[in-house]
Formats: structure tokens, sequence, C-alpha cells
């Protein structure tokens, strides 16, 4: 159910549990419902920062409501900025509570920023994963955000005032920085062991001419103890004004033929790799959670040809989650899935959703 989203009209559907057919032209609110589909799992938009974009002209609130896994779940969000939450009835402060019970892998047109964009959108790729399979992780990283945010405290207060913090000062936040860092680091390096023959197997599925690599850089020196690298840059992070090294700067590095993959790749076959690497994802949540990802595909045909539209269709099937995918003319999209898979049409039409 939703109510207040962008340009559509109130609605209440009953998706298919596989595949789900969106077409319409442009404008008239196809990717409205899947960004409500997203809201109900983080909790915002992956169209806009500004949140309150998502509402509805001359509306103060939107509400989204779904039943997953026999729970109910709604989201609020009004014109103040302010968010709610409530899972089968009671208001969770969390939002991570939302990504635990749906989790949502995205391939709409902004989806070449995992290879184009800062390393900040890779970690997050990166760190959305090990959230899932590994339950300290969030601990972990929250002490990690803490201990950082107090060094940078620390580094601004010394520039600042010209007064050099005192050693006992820095010692105990650097022993704790340090301690976290390094386990950050190891589950992130975990699973990363893990991804990289996944990926591989379904770029090999997507693309098997197409060679490219994956290595990580963990945000300092891969020899180096960052205990000690906390104390050595003191004096160069109190210039900066903040903490240079640390797992904060964590990247993944892809490469093709040794160069970086968005720079020798066309844009086709740098979808293929960003699919291969949410494909990747899935499974290994699926592996670890017993339960498929929902995909949102915005625009499966931009940039794919029949012949790999039909291998990504054919791999999402066998991951045998739900998918809701989006095209102007649905014969773009209809004849990619197999006989076999329960498949719904919707066809959107000035905000209006009608079912076929």
């Amino acid at each position: 159910m939703l109510q207040g989203v962008r340009n559509l009209a109130p609605l209440s559907l009953s998706p298919s549990p596989e595949i789900n057919l969106i077409y319409g032209e442009n404008g008239s609110g196809k990717t409205s419902l899947l960004e409500a589909v997203y809201l109900l799992s983080l909790g915002r938009s992956f169209r806009t920062h500004k949140q309150k974009n998502l509402i509805q002209h001359e509306q103060e609130s939107l509400t989204a409501f779904c039943k997953v896994n026999g729970k109910s779940l709604g989201v609020e969000r009004n014109r103040a900025g302010e968010r709610r939450i409530k899972l089968n009835g009671e208001w969770i402060k969390s939002a991570a509570e939302l990504v635990k019970l749906l989790p949502v892998q995205l391939l709409d047109p902004g989806m070449f920023e995992l290879l184009e964009g800062s390393p900040q959108q890779r970690r997050q790729y990166l760190d959305w994963g090990v959230f899932h399979v590994e339950h300290n992780f969030i601990n972990s990283w929250r002490d990690m955000k803490k201990c950082l945010e107090a060094r940078n405290g620390l580094l601004r207060r010394e520039a600042k005032s010209g007064v050099a913090v005192g050693d006992m000062e820095k010692s105990v936040w650097h022993g704790q920085m340090a301690k976290h860092a390094n386990r950050l680091n190891e589950l992130r390096q975990a699973y990363l062991s893990e991804l990289k023959p996944v990926f591989e197997h379904y770029m090999s599925q997507l693309n098997p001419d197409l060679k490219v690599s994956m290595s990580f850089y963990q945000g300092w020196g891969k020899e180096r103890d960052y205990l000690e690298l906390l104390d050595e840059q003191w004096e160069s992070d109190v210039r900066q004004g903040f903490t240079q090294l640390g797992p904060q700067r964590a990247d993944l590095r892809m490469k093709a033929d040794g160069q970086p993959a968005m720079e020798v790749l066309s844009r086709g076959q740098q979808k293929i790799v960003v699919c291969a690497l949410k494909l990747a994802q899935a499974r290994l949540y699926q592996n670890a959670a017993g339960k498929p990802c929902i995909f949102l595909v915005d625009d499966l045909a931009a940039e794919l040809d029949l012949k790999h539209r039909n291998a990504l269709c054919g791999l999402l099937e066998e991951l045998k989650c739900q998918v809701f995918v989006t095209a102007i003319d649905a014969t773009m999209i209809a004849d990619n899935w197999s006989p076999k898979s329960q498949v719904k049409r919707f066809h959107v039409e000035h905000g209006t959703v009608h079912q076929e």
C-alpha cells in the first residue's frame, strides 16, 4: 500500500513473488514504484538525497506499507524530515531492522557509480554484504566510527588551540581505534574471499570473454601496523584536520586488462560487471540467510542487448528471487523469462497502476 509517494495515485498491489513487469511512458511513475519498495528496505530514496522530494506535491507526508514473511512493515516520512518505522505494530528506531527484513539489490541508471563513483560507494556495497553475513559487523562499524569521530575531534582541538594533545589521551583512542579497524578489515577481507569466486562465476555466465579482476585496499599500507601508523601520522593529520588513513578509506578496486575498469570498459560492459557484483552479493546473502534478496531493475534494456538481457534474467530466475523490472515498452521485458516463472504485468499511466 502506498500513499503520497511522488506522482503515484494511492494504490494497493499484490505483486508476484517472482517476476513483476512494470511498463509505461517516461514520467508515468514506473521508477517511483521501485523507489517505494526501496524506501521500505532502507527508509530512503535511491534517486535523491532530499527525502522530502519523495513526498507528493501538496501532501505533508507519505506512507508505504507491506507484508513480508508474515510481518507487517510500514514507513512514514514528512516534510519536516522526520521518519517513522513500524514493524508489527511497534515503532522502531533503527533502519537496520528494515534492511534485515527486506534486503534489496538495485540495478538502475545510477549503478555505474559503483565503478565510476567515489570509494565510499564501493565501501557501502562491501559493507552491505558483510552486514548481512556477519552479525557483529554493525557493532564493530559503530565502534570504529565513534573512535574516528573522537580522534578527529582531538586533531581539530590541537590545530585550533595550538596545545598538544596529551600522550595518554591519544594512546587510549589510538588503541581502541586500531582494535576496531583491524576487526573491520578482517571481516571485509573474509567476505571478499567468498565474494570473488562467486563474482567470477557470474561474469563467466554474463560475458565469458570479459576478464575483470577485483582487489581490496584496506585504507592503509598492507604491511603496516595500524596502531603505529596512527602515532606516526599524528602531525600530518593535525595539519589536515582529519584522520587520513584507516578503514574509512577502504576501497574495492576493479580492473580490466590491468587498467581501472571504468576507464577501459564500454557502458554495456560496465553494466555487466555491476550486475555480476550484485548477483554475487545476492547469492552470498541467500547462502547465509536462507532467503533471497529482492531485485529492483530500472530500465532493463538500457545498455544491454537481447543476449545479455536473457542471460541476466535467467540468472535472476536461478536465484528464485522476487524481481521488479521496468521498461517503456512491455515487449522489451516480457519475453526474457522462462514460461515456468510466475509473471505479473503492471501498466503505469499518469501515476495510476493497472494490473493486467
